[in-house]
């Protein structure tokens, strides 16, 4: 099934932006940006390009060796693009973030069922599954879900009713957790700090909350967060 224009655009958008982040010289290099560019490269079959941008991350990675999520980044980068194992299981233990670990312990499961091993395959597979459903990353379940019943394997789990594409309904826990956080005034590196993950990230997520919730700003986002946390007034009786 092809993409829609608007999602089209919205994947040009946000490769740009990524190139952006990743290469602009005057900012410091973010490693879930190096990460997705890759994968949005080997998606559309572009493995020339692929390979160009793991190589660009592992030149950066060497230039600035402090930034050890950097350095797991070039190893995600690597072993995505070589369906190798232990390069992604090396960027499992170098990340930092619990749920960049979670995506190259998953991918590590892929790679191993891509080269037949498909014991260690499902067990890393697990092992993702695991990571997600303590972070509470349903999304996520559900792709590991699909990819372990490929294997053969079948994961129980709580059944829930289907979410609304808008409105508070539709939020993921981070995604609430986010809007209350930028209701109550915190930047996205504040916001970033709370909840472990990177301001980019942050920000990616708050362009979701904006869209699900048709708002276009922090102060309209801070508005409605008000209005759905305000108490329902008490009816008094009169004697």
């Amino acid at each position: 099934m092809g993409l829609t224009a608007d999602s089209q655009a919205y994947v040009r958008d946000l490769e740009e932006y990524l190139g952006k982040v990743l290469f602009d010289a005057a900012g410091a290099a973010e490693s879930e940006a190096a990460v997705l560019l890759v994968r949005g490269a080997l998606a559309s079959g572009n493995r020339a390009r692929a390979a160009w941008l793991a190589q660009a991350t592992e030149d950066l990675a060497q230039a600035r060796p402090a930034d050890a999520d950097l350095m797991a980044a070039a190893a995600h980068a690597r072993g995505l693009l070589e369906h190798d194992p232990a390069a992604l299981e090396l960027a499992a233990l170098a990340y930092s973030a619990p749920l960049a670990k979670a995506a190259a312990i998953e991918d590590a499961g892929r790679a191993s069922s891509v080269q037949g091993d498909q014991n260690h395959g499902v067990a890393r597979l697990r092992r993702a599954y695991e990571q997600y459903e303590k972070l509470g990353r349903t999304e996520e379940m559900a792709r590991v879900r699909s990819h372990l019943r490929v294997a053969g394997v079948r994961v129980r789990h709580r059944k829930c009713a289907d979410k609304p594409a808008f409105g508070w309904g539709s939020l993921t826990k981070t995604e609430c957790r986010i809007a209350e956080l930028v209701s109550e005034g915190l930047s996205n590196r504040e916001v970033a700090s709370q909840i472990f993950l990177s301001p980019h990230t942050v920000a990616f997520h708050l362009r979701h909350i904006f869209w699900k919730l048709d708002v276009s700003s922090r102060v309209q986002l801070a508005t409605l967060v008000t209005e759905k946390t305000m108490p329902e007034p008490s009816l008094s009786v009169r004697p």
